[in-house]
């Protein structure tokens, strides 16, 4: 029997501003009322040999307090329900595949920030290793603001949500 996890994206204090300020304590009440077979967090991890680093000359959120996931949601942050990674797709990280995998995950929810990015990205390569997709768009925001979502919005709605039968 297939499993369904909900995938929480960089819910972490560097991308908490005022613009994403209302998700953690959102996302918290959400997971409170919702039965998933898995909750599962990712945790962007910025370092010296990252993309990010290497070709954008980014070396922010590498060390706590910025990495640490927000307070609001740590009664549901376990070790061995957290993924590290340093690239903008949850699914770069072998860890998240190989427990998805093995727990016989078929659905995914996503949420989180940012919209735009790493949302996104890690929607299209869910969608292309053959999960089925969901995002909770009401879940998720960008730190560049409302627009950024919206485009983000427009995007995955265009592209991964079915098409209406005419």
């Amino acid at each position: 029997m297939s499993k369904i996890a909900l995938i929480v994206i960089d819910v972490q204090n560097y991308f908490i501003n005022r613009n994403t300020e209302h998700l953690p304590e959102k996302i918290a009440r959400f997971i409170g009322s919702n039965k998933f077979d898995y909750i599962l967090f990712t945790q962007f991890v910025n370092h010296s040999k990252s993309n990010f680093a290497k070709m954008l000359g980014w070396e922010k959120c590498n060390s706590s307090p910025a990495i640490d996931i927000h307070s609001a949601l740590v009664n549901y942050v376990k070790k061995k329900n957290t993924f590290t990674k340093d690239t903008l797709s949850a699914f770069k990280s072998e860890e998240l595949k190989k427990f998805l995998k093995k727990n016989k995950v078929e659905e995914v929810y996503l949420c989180g920030t940012d919209s735009e990015a790493c949302v996104l990205s890690s929607a299209f390569e869910a969608f292309d290793l053959g999960f089925r997709v969901h995002i909770l768009k009401e879940l998720c925001a960008s730190t560049n603001g409302k627009e950024f979502h919206e485009y983000a919005r427009t995007i995955m709605e265009r592209n991964l949500e079915r098409a209406p039968t005419i």
